[in-house]
């Protein structure tokens, strides 16, 4: 019997912090989408500055109560976010959004924070194919805007 209120415990304990994450993590995500969004514009001084509300939001993440992976991965988003914010040049944006959404997609599927939905477009990346995430179901492709707008599929929902 007590070996089943210790694993009790501990799996209450591990909901707790998957909560507490998920709650963590949801401006990042918002933060995210507001990034992705303005590549789907084709607008590089939006991007910029959206990339800077991402920065902030990526502050504000407690790391404490990540794993060491995923503290890796807010780590290499905030580099990748700062790349972003550091030119209006899209393209250049769009090269660091690839690695960007790789690091956030990481972080969503450890903390959960909403239902969201990994896309991918396989033109992308010169070929080799990017993801990104989106709170919609229907493509809006970040790395193409008005060009390939709907070029892409959803290949997961987290």
């Amino acid at each position: 019997m007590n070996a089943i209120r210790k694993t009790a415990y501990a799996l209450g304990l591990s909901l707790f912090s998957l909560a507490v994450s998920a709650q963590n993590t949801q401006p990042l995500l918002t933060a995210y989408y507001d990034v992705k969004d303005a590549l789907v514009a084709t607008d590089g001084a939006k991007t910029k500055a959206k990339a800077a509300d991402l920065l902030a939001a990526i502050g504000k993440v407690d790391a404490t109560k990540l794993s060491a992976a995923d503290k890796k991965a807010l780590d290499a988003a905030k580099t990748e976010a700062s790349h972003i914010g550091e030119s209006t040049d899209v393209e250049h944006q769009r090269e660091h959004f690839n690695v960007l959404s790789k690091n956030v997609i990481q972080l969503t599927k450890t903390t959960k924070p909403a239902k969201t939905y990994v896309q991918f477009c396989p033109m992308a990346a010169e070929g080799k194919g990017a993801y990104w995430l989106s709170d919609k179901k229907a493509i809006r492709n970040p790395y193409y805007g008005a060009k390939m707008l709907t070029c892409g599929k959803v290949t997961e929902e987290i």
